[in-house]
């Protein structure tokens, strides 16, 4: 006898070749949840298995659907009848008359709605999910590193503004080039006699070009520059955070390429799993969608790099080599982060790998390469020359022989 094991949300069902309901195996109604979590894993669910020993006893054939594969299977008693089938006969009727079917085993009342519960299972399932996705640490790095580029942003502007307003009073002050240092002078001393008694610039005897600042003026800009200096100390905070985090999900990944740069391209990708899926191709070009896609519109050159661009060993390469070395990081990024999310150990010999193929590439490749075009370009310029000489030649020699004839 042919029988055909399906499952649902509810359990396991057993139907003959003419769709009769022979046996079934339900969840309890209080783990229902879990239990369907766990059957659509790739191990055999013990509420399956069990169905499955029961039918392998009176059954010639055991038809299951399933999207698992036969090594799963491979254990059970009865492994050699099973047939692996997706969809399969039993599975379609099933879908057709689940009501009618969930009655019969006892999971639904006569006077149950069976919409009614499937919505109430959606709805839990969901709010597990959401729930899930909100404790994700990734949410909170991404949060972080946003927050980091933000305050890096208005600190740029209101340093700048701070200079220019400060040295209405004091421009002698812009020697000191070090921002967080001009920042700090301004917020504790504000008036530029407390800046020069301070000894912090060696003006004496000279005179100020600055114009003097009633104190409720300098209260006014000493107050903005503690303001610029709670930023820059939140930036110090948010930095350090960061790269703590860093080093819990993803420690190879910062030891390659750096803890701000790592949390950048999970940010970008919106999550470590996203990040640990794509291809090293890919992740090169992270950060450069508008390149990539203004190539594939006009033809234009394709990018080499894209956030990656920003590590010292990208940026700081020659031109020619440039390339080659960000399509190296990326392979070694994307083998990093599989080992951050799969293992979570640290795995020196990855940065290590990309130091030695970094110094293979140098080595390999000390100029550039002449290209096709380049050498046609210098055969037609030596060409041209040698016609000019050739004509130059033959006018001197007709001006010779006018002279001498």
């Amino acid at each position: 006898m042919k029988c055909y094991v399906v499952g649902c949300f509810a359990g396991f069902v057993a139907l003959d070749d003419d769709f009769n309901l022979l046996d079934y195996e339900l969840f309890p109604t209080s783990e229902l949840l879990e239990k369907w979590n766990q059957s659509q894993g790739k191990i055999v669910n013990p509420e399956e298995e069990f169905i499955l020993n029961k039918m392998g006893k009176i059954c010639d054939e055991i038809v299951i659907e399933t999207g698992k594969s036969s090594y799963n299977y491979k254990n059970l008693k009865y492994n050699s009848i099973f047939t692996l089938q997706i969809p399969s006969k039993g599975g379609d009727y099933l879908r057709s008359h689940l009501e009618e079917v969930l009655q019969e085993t006892g999971f639904l009342d006569l006077d149950e709605d069976l919409e009614s519960v499937i919505r109430n299972l959606s709805i839990q399932i969901t709010e597990r999910k959401l729930k899930e996705s909100s404790e994700s640490d990734d949410l909170l790095l991404i949060q972080a590193i946003h927050a980091m580029d933000e305050l890096e942003e208005a600190e740029v502007k209101l340093i700048e503004r701070i200079r220019e307003w400060y040295s209405i009073h004091f421009p002698e002050l812009e020697e000191v080039r070090d921002h967080a240092r001009y920042v700090e002078f301004v917020a504790e001393y504000g008036d530029r006699d407390s800046v020069i008694n301070a000894g912090v610039l060696n003006l004496e005897g000279s005179v100020s070009l600055g114009a003097d600042l009633s104190p409720a003026d300098l209260d006014v800009i000493q107050g903005f520059a503690r303001t610029i200096k709670s930023i820059q100390e939140s930036k110090k905070s948010t930095a350090d955070y960061v790269d703590v985090k860093m080093d819990e999900m993803a420690p190879n990944l910062r030891d390659l390429v750096g803890a701000s740069l790592g949390a950048k391209i999970i940010a970008h990708t919106g999550g470590i799993k996203r990040l640990a899926l794509l291809p090293s191709s890919t992740v090169q070009i992270l950060g450069a969608e508008k390149a990539l896609f203004r190539h594939l519109k006009t033809g234009e050159k394709p990018p080499k790099h894209g956030l990656i661009y920003q590590h010292p060993d990208v940026r700081g390469s020659r031109w020619w080599i440039r390339g080659k070395i960000a399509r190296a990081l990326a392979g070694k990024i994307s083998l990093a982060v599989r080992k951050d999310y799969f293992s979570g150990k640290l795995d020196p010999s990855i940065k290590e790998g990309f130091q030695e193929k970094l110094k293979g590439i140098t080595k390999e490749h000390p100029f550039p390469k002449r290209t096709e075009k380049s050498k046609m370009k210098k055969k037609q310029g030596k060409k041209r020359k040698r016609k000019r000489i050739s004509f130059v030649i033959k006018k001197v020699s007709i001006s010779i022989k006018l002279l001498i004839g």
